[in-house]
């Protein structure tokens, strides 16, 4: 589910199942006492025409999400979207009245976003480069299963124009001191094109992680931070991003200073032959890691359940 489909979950039916009933209608507002603190009084409010509920007592309100996190306040962002899957699925939770209208809306919303790759020279020109903080880009890492702190912790936020008209994106950074940039709808590289290296002391570590995306990289570090489902090593790694398989020679040589070498690359052609050039040069360092999910094209494809219908 992503994460527009997870917000438009009926709060009336969500509350419902989750043993909260309605003490009585006015002007059409559902009011409850609240679900997540104690009164006498009911003064939480559902308006199921916006699917939003607004808490009087405490001048607070929201969607599903956020108050699923409140009634939660343990979970953090990805474990209260895990949570509001699974209550779909055992009680048939169906979407707000107004989901395809607001659906639509969204949809108009990223289109004046969209950005039409240029096949001519056009100049993109970088206006500021930010923390990541845009809802847009948020929600589409979270549609994505990656946690969101770690996405602050690599990326940027980058605003940019193409013949005057102005863009923003996901900036990854790369060593050339250009970026990878990438929204809901595009993704294009601003600046020179190169690999991307991380390294987590000042000497290299004995082991490193090669990455053909950067949401590879993401993934990895979401999956090695809350889950513990056999995807990622042990040991502390440097990272290397190619940002492209057709980068392989930029990045052989950073890797001649690992014992071991663990390829995360995409169980697709490209990135099987990739993975197989990288152990022809290092035999006795590299190691074929896609084997770890050998019925996915990558990692972020197993997060979201997104298995190959055809294994190459």
């Amino acid at each position: 589910m992503t994460i527009l489909e997870i917000r438009s979950i009926s709060i009336r039916q969500y509350l419902d199942v989750t043993g909260h009933r309605v003490a009585y209608i006015s002007r059409g507002r559902y009011f409850y006492l609240s679900p997540y603190r104690t009164e006498s009084s009911p003064s939480f409010a559902v308006n199921p025409a916006e699917n939003l509920w607004y808490d009087y007592g405490k001048r607070e309100g929201g969607n599903i999400v956020n108050l699923h996190s409140k009634m939660n306040p343990n979970l953090d962002i990805h474990h209260v979207l895990l949570e509001l899957e699974q209550l779909v699925r055992e009680y048939n939770l169906q979407y707000s009245e107004d989901y395809e209208s607001r659906m639509k809306e969204d949809q108009n919303r990223y289109i004046r976003l969209k950005e039409k790759q240029e096949k001519d020279d056009s100049e993109t020109i970088v206006t500021g480069i930010y923390e990541l903080a845009h809802p847009y880009l948020r929600d589409y890492i979270l549609e994505r299963r990656v946690d969101y702190d770690v996405a602050k912790q690599y990326c940027k936020e980058v605003h940019y124009t193409i013949n005057s008209k102005q863009y923003y994106a996901i900036a990854f950074a790369n060593v050339e001191g250009g970026m990878e940039a990438r929204n809901k709808y595009c993704k294009r590289s601003i600046g020179k094109k190169a690999i991307s290296a991380i390294y987590h002391s000042r000497n290299p570590l004995t082991h490193c992680c090669v990455f053909e995306g950067f949401f590879d990289l993401l993934t990895y570090v979401t999956i090695k931070k809350w889950m513990n489902i056999g995807l990622c090593i042990d040991e502390d790694c440097d990272y290397f991003v190619m940002n492209s398989v057709g980068n392989l020679k930029s990045v052989l040589p950073y890797l001649a200073d690992y014992e071991k070498i663990h390829c995360y690359l995409d169980n697709d052609e490209a990135g099987i032959k990739t993975t197989e050039q990288i152990l022809s040069v290092y035999p006795d360092n590299a190691v074929d890691e896609s084997v770890r999910y050998i019925s996915y094209n990558d990692l972020n494809d197993v997060i979201n359940g997104k298995p190959m219908q055809n294994k190459p």
